[in-house]
């Protein structure tokens, strides 16, 4: 009906699904207050909430915008990507008290998750990954269609247009599962505005949450090649600079965000 609110489904209200896309939208002026309905669609239903029209578009992990497409409801429009080329998405996360009480448990998952982003890392690895959670007790859909996600050659309209995203996903180089103090604030910097809480303390908090710590004892002696510091400029241009590992070696920080904003925590 006219004058009715865009409604856009998302995973979960609190997600970097809805984050970015907050980001996205209140960057080009629009902001749910302003006629942006957002609502929670689980991901495997996100296309039959297009189906029933209970929803107008959506921002969704793979697969779940390619089943949309497969099917006839929907195009997809652009990767979160886009929004901001290097950000975090899905997560380890265990009790505060857990990781005290069991550190080597803590360390050996998070070793055993970079040895399978390491063996992502390989495209031809990447295909055979496809089969596997194709299986009925995994995803439940065709290798091809989880493909696309793993190689960035995406289908993006039911007309069969393709489109090719090489920083689709990414799991393994630039440090990708390095938990940044600084994308824990960025995080937390978001979700204080939007609650309307202290900004300071939330960082702080946000920062104690990503623990480079563990993470950085659980890969000592692996060979990874571990940032310097364990914070940076988000969104700073790869061209302004070049972030370190412990061993020299340069890492290149692909973190741009789509208006060229730079996210400095420590300069807050």
């Amino acid at each position: 009906a006219t004058g009715r609110r865009l409604r856009i489904g998302v995973p979960f209200s609190f997600s970097m699904h809805a984050e970015l896309l907050s980001y996205w939208l209140s960057s080009v002026g629009l902001s749910a207050i302003q006629g942006i309905d957002i609502r929670t669609v689980p991901p495997p239903l996100m296309a039959e909430a297009v189906r029933a029209c209970e929803v107008d578009a959506f921002c969704v992990g793979e697969p779940w915008g390619t089943l949309a497409v497969e099917n006839g409801l929907g195009e997809l429009l652009l990767p979160t990507s886009a929004i901001w080329s290097f950000a975090p998405e899905k997560v380890l996360a265990v009790r505060k008290g857990w990781a005290a009480d069991a550190p080597r448990r803590a360390e050996a998952m998070v070793r055993a998750i970079w040895r399978a982003g390491r063996w992502l890392a390989k495209p031809t690895n990447r295909l055979l990954a496809a089969e596997i959670l194709s299986r009925p007790a995994y995803l439940d859909l065709p290798a091809e269609m989880i493909e696309r996600a793993l190689t960035g050659k995406l289908v993006i309209s039911p007309r069969g247009e393709e489109r090719r995203v090489d920083t689709f996903v990414e799991f393994y180089r630039n440090a990708a599962m390095f938990p940044w103090h600084s994308q824990a604030r960025w995080i937390s910097h978001r979700l204080a505005a939007r609650a309307g809480i202290g900004e300071a303390e939330a960082m702080e908090k946000g920062k104690q949450v990503f623990r480079t710590d563990i993470f950085r004892a659980a890969l000592a002696g692996t060979g990874a090649d571990l940032p310097a510091k364990s914070s940076r400029p988000e969104g700073a241009n790869p061209a302004s600079g070049v972030f370190t590992g412990e061993s020299g070696k340069p890492i290149p920080p692909p973190n741009v965000f789509f208006d060229c904003r730079v996210f400095d925590p420590d300069a807050k």
